[in-house]
């Protein structure tokens, strides 16, 4: 993160740290991201190296990383652990069941990831990829390496049919996106999905309700912020992972969360691509 950006975390965290132990409302930290490949860490991709560093720093913090559907659980009945922590990624990409998920076997901490269903099929390549000379990094999973994962015990959850704008689109569309997507990654992996992230955290009340109807439980957004027994269930607060550990351990602390209206105005402009 940028210097001045790191400057306004570190300055807020103070603040943040004593109102988290006034309220004494255990929270839960969502982390995101979207592919883990290669020896350097651009844009959506995560080194492989500096994803090994944010799990140490995860657990350097004392983090309980718990499945999205227990925690979500445990914050409903209050019995949510401190320091709980959910890991999950976007979009589908093959780096993430080939490179990430045996990773996070290996460590024995429990992840969600978040696919489009009209891309199962592996050979297709998002808008923003179409931008930058084909590489193996745009690949996508295919749906039997998403069901051997899954027989792992990857969690695997809905990211709509095609990755649109959700804010942009008329009820009828919307419907369609959110209830194919769900019935599309049910039939392929033999049992219930209830949990979304909204494409490039795309949400409104409209799309929130429409979520519900569609007949999701969780709603993941890229709003930052810790999630307490207040957060809607279906507008959950979550951070992308900086590559640098200083800036993961202001995250974890919820010293970024004074840029939630920065995110809000984002949320608005909707994507560039």
């Amino acid at each position: 993160m940028r210097g001045p950006v790191r400057l306004l975390g570190g300055l807020s965290r103070p603040v943040v740290t004593a109102g988290r132990r006034m309220s004494g409302d255990a929270g839960l930290t969502i982390i995101g991201w979207h592919r883990v490949d290669g020896l350097a860490s651009d844009g959506l991709s995560t080194g492989v190296d500096d994803f090994r560093r944010n799990l140490d720093v995860l657990d350097e913090w004392g983090a309980t990383v718990l499945p999205l559907d227990a925690a979500v659980a445990a914050l409903d009945a209050g019995t949510l652990p401190d320091r709980a922590v959910c890991l999950t990624f976007d979009d589908g990409y093959a780096s993430v069941v080939e490179t990430a998920w045996p990773i996070l076997r290996d460590r024995g901490l429990a992840a969600t990831l978040f696919v489009v269903s009209g891309y199962l099929s592996g050979v297709g390549r998002f808008a923003w990829d179409q931008v930058e000379p084909r590489h193996d990094r745009h690949r996508l999973a295919r749906s039997d390496e998403l069901v051997a994962a899954a027989g792992e015990g990857l969690d695997i959850g809905s990211h709509t049919v095609s990755h649109p704008w959700l804010p942009g689109l008329d009820p009828d569309h919307l419907k369609r996106e959110l209830v194919e997507s769900r019935v599309a990654v049910e039939e392929l992996l033999g049992r219930p999905v209830d949990s979304l992230a909204y494409p490039t955290g795309g949400w409104n009340p409209a799309v929130r309700a429409a979520a519900a109807d569609a007949g999701y439980r969780i709603g993941i957004t890229v709003d930052r912020g810790l999630n307490t027994s207040r957060t809607p269930r279906l507008s959950l607060r979550r951070s992308f992972a900086p590559t640098d550990p200083v800036d993961l351990r202001l995250v974890l602390d919820g010293a970024y969360t004074v840029l939630r209206p920065l995110d809000t105005w984002r949320r608005r402009r909707g994507p560039r691509w």
